[in-house]
């Protein structure tokens, strides 16, 4: 997005002295990846702790065919276990969407940005593209998201156990641990340390998702935005386009999404194996629209308040810039 005229303003505090910088024109390229990687956490977790009652709402449905629907599953568990019940893992969870932003925006800006300047350097005007080809961008942001999601499985799959401890307990009538050190402890005990990467299998197909929903998000923006606003787009263009775009990529690799979950509860104890095949046979989009529903407003809320975040991010770079001279 651009900060032209944020910088501009800022720049021009001393028309004398920044008068030939006030004509730079900073493009996004030209924002530090930590930045860019820095205000996406920042957004993402934010977004995680607003929507983290549906987060727990959609995982539960994932592995319980007794709720109804969304409505149904938020009564349900609020009758039963109190309103604490939705931030169960809640801190683990954010942390998790933090660390897992910040290393995606980074390796996705860091590898965007690269092959953009690779390009520039190869054309005789020695400009970048503005957007690369689907397969590149598709490509790119796989590999960041495989990235990212190596280093978040382990906490990943905390998280996943900790929202569904209880629904463990009435089927099992054991006590199940909810601490994050007890969960370690059993998903050790149960499969060794490889068992904090359970599910990340099916991860590296997910990885698809964030790019599928960068490109959807550019196929929206074409065809409702006009040109001349398309730069620089305005609040309900940065929630409403992004959180559509996220439904759609969800609803194409939701069965994916659904595999990984019950895979990161199941037990190598007594469990029966979970098969993707047998899954695709019996309901692959149940809870679906709990999932919808949170990645709707999670990335809704995510872009845009990565957005101010960024432009705030750079305007103080800018001030203190100015400060220092």
């Amino acid at each position: 997005f651009p900060y032209t005229t944020l910088f501009r303003s800022v720049l021009t505090m001393n028309h004398a002295s920044t008068a030939p910088a006030a004509r730079v024109r900073i493009q996004p390229s030209d924002i530090p990846a930590v930045a860019g990687a820095f205000s996406g956490a920042l957004g993402g977790a934010i977004a995680n702790l607003i929507v983290s009652p549906a987060n727990l709402v959609t995982t539960r449905m994932q592995v319980n065919k007794e709720y109804k629907n969304v409505f149904d599953a938020f009564c349900k568990i609020y009758q039963e276990e109190g309103i604490a019940a939705f931030y169960e893992g809640a801190t683990q969870s954010s942390l998790s969407v933090m660390i897992s932003a910040f290393f995606y925006f980074y390796a996705y800006d860091m590898l965007r940005n690269g092959r953009l300047r690779q390009i520039a350097q190869r054309r005789k005007s020695g400009k970048a593209p503005a957007t690369l080809g689907i397969a590149e961008e598709l490509l790119i942001g796989s590999l960041a998201g495989m990235f990212c999601k190596f280093i978040t499985s382990p906490l990943s799959n905390i998280v996943t156990r900790q929202q569904t401890a209880h629904l463990t307990e009435q089927s099992t009538h054991k006590q199940i641990p909810t601490s994050a050190i007890g969960i370690l402890k059993d998903i050790y005990n149960e499969k060794g340390i490889t068992g904090l990467w359970t599910g990340y299998k099916a991860t590296i197909f997910l990885s698809v998702n964030p790019s599928l929903t960068y490109y959807f998000f550019q196929l929206l923006k074409a065809v409702f935005i006009p040109r001349k606003y398309r730069d620089n787009p305005s609040k309900f263009h940065l929630f409403f386009f992004p959180a559509t775009a996220k439904t759609l990529a969800t609803l194409l690799t939701y069965p994916l999404l659904l595999f990984k979950t019950r895979v990161q509860i199941k037990s190598t104890k007594g469990a029966n194996e979970v098969s993707f095949k047998s899954l695709l046979t019996h309901n692959p989009y149940q809870g679906a629209s709990g999932q919808v529903l949170k990645g709707f407003f999670s990335q809704g809320i995510t872009m845009l308040t990565k957005d101010q975040i960024s432009r705030f991010i750079i305007y103080l770079y800018f001030v203190f810039l100015k400060l220092s001279r």
